[in-house]
């Protein structure tokens, strides 16, 4: 959450020519904004729309894709991600805190301690992240192009060493 998946990703679209398919986007644009689907529906319910619409993408035509940050929580999604290229963007929980202060559209981070929330969250998603991550680049201090050129550098290099 707020590492820059979305901004990243339409500047990776531009330089690989490829369509940009952000899937959030995709969920709220089918079922409505996602704070009232976690309302109304719960994490649960999201969660399965959200491995549906990946599942589709994925056996697509080839896509520049933001994943939403649980998109690796479930096994099924993990799998799938792992036969693709996938760059996994780090940031600093100082980093998260200015990007995402007072942003409304993320339930999970909903309460009086979202600083602390995103903290427990990336700890948790981490693991999931690293199997399958090709590459990680740090997305802290860098604006979006920037952080797009170090991808496209890193895609020229071999994989990252990781266990599934």
């Amino acid at each position: 959450m707020g590492s820059g998946k979305s901004s990243v990703g339409r500047e990776l679209s531009r330089a690989l020519n490829l369509p940009f398919v952000d899937l959030d986007e995709e969920l709220v644009s089918r079922h409505g904004p996602i704070p009232a689907l976690f309302a109304a529906r719960g994490e649960a319910a999201f969660r399965e729309l959200e491995s549906a619409a990946l599942a589709a993408v994925l056996a697509g035509p080839a896509v520049v894709l933001a994943t939403g940050g649980g998109a690796v929580l479930a096994e099924a999604n993990r799998a799938a991600l792992a036969e693709h290229t996938v760059i996994r963007l780090t940031i600093s929980p100082e980093t998260a805190a200015r990007r995402l202060a007072g942003d409304a559209t993320r339930p999970l981070l909903a309460g009086d301690h979202p600083e602390e929330a995103w903290a427990r969250i990336a700890r948790e998603r981490a693991p999931h992240y690293q199997a399958v991550a090709s590459h990680t680049v740090a997305a802290d201090a860098d604006g979006p192009q920037t952080v797009a050129r170090t991808v496209l550098t890193a895609m020229r290099t071999e994989p990252e060493e990781h266990s599934s």
